[in-house]
């Protein structure tokens, strides 16, 4: 079994705000990783595992910790970013520590991409986030995206349009910066059981797809 695990930040437990220090961004973003994979292997002890660490230049996951059968993909620039290294041969994926697009109500740290640039984004007339695209982006490769975790808000958005996929809820968000933080070991037993789960019923989860052909409006904050 192949698995692909995009890690960002904003949606994980324990975090709420940008400028939290690194030290602490990295812990909390490779504990809850850890939890996920554990789920994963105890499926499958031989699985690939490819992890891309997705948050800003994508060097906050600590890689002294990873299994021996886990990749990583680090730093910046990178051609697809949050999707690096990804392709056909992959059974799954899985999108960690995601958040809410840029606009959502009482969302914690809300934004699409960047938050100083990127106003909204729409496909095909419809307002979009990080997770619909990169979902979209797996399921060019017809690689369906099982399991989500990241804040309250998130799901209400991303639900709808990723109906099969499971979400993970880490906590609940109040503002732009603050949120109620659910307990860690809960959030991380929660990962490792619904990583476990999801992956027995990967037959069930479709990849996610637009419409074609496909429309993509960007709209800035600022002219270019």
């Amino acid at each position: 079994m192949k698995v692909f695990i995009s890690v960002d930040m904003e949606g994980i437990s324990g975090l709420t705000h940008w400028k939290e220090k690194q030290e602490r961004i990295s812990f909390f973003m490779t504990e809850e990783l850890l939890s996920v994979i554990e789920g994963i292997l105890e499926v499958d002890r031989k699985a690939e595992i490819l992890v891309c660490d997705s948050h800003s230049f994508g060097r906050n996951i600590d890689v002294g910790k990873l299994p021996e059968n886990v990749k990583l993909v680090s730093g910046f620039p990178r051609e697809f970013y949050m999707v690096q290294g990804i392709n056909e041969t992959f059974d799954a994926g899985m999108f960690i520590g995601y958040h809410a697009p840029v606009g959502m109500k009482n969302a914690e740290m809300d934004h699409t991409y960047s938050s100083s640039s990127i106003y909204e984004i729409k496909i095909n007339g419809m307002v979009v986030g990080e997770t619909e695209i990169n979902a979209a982006f797996l399921g060019e490769y017809s690689v369906p995206v099982v399991l989500i975790s990241g804040d309250d808000k998130l799901k209400d958005f991303s639900q709808k349009n990723l109906k099969e996929t499971y979400f993970v809820v880490t906590k609940e968000s109040i503002g732009r910066y603050s949120a109620l933080l659910y307990p860690v070991e809960k959030v991380h037993r929660e990962l490792k059981e619904r990583a476990k789960l999801v992956l027995q019923q990967i037959e069930r989860i479709k990849p996610f797809t637009f419409e074609k052909p496909t429309s993509i409006e960007i709209t800035f904050l600022d002219t270019i």
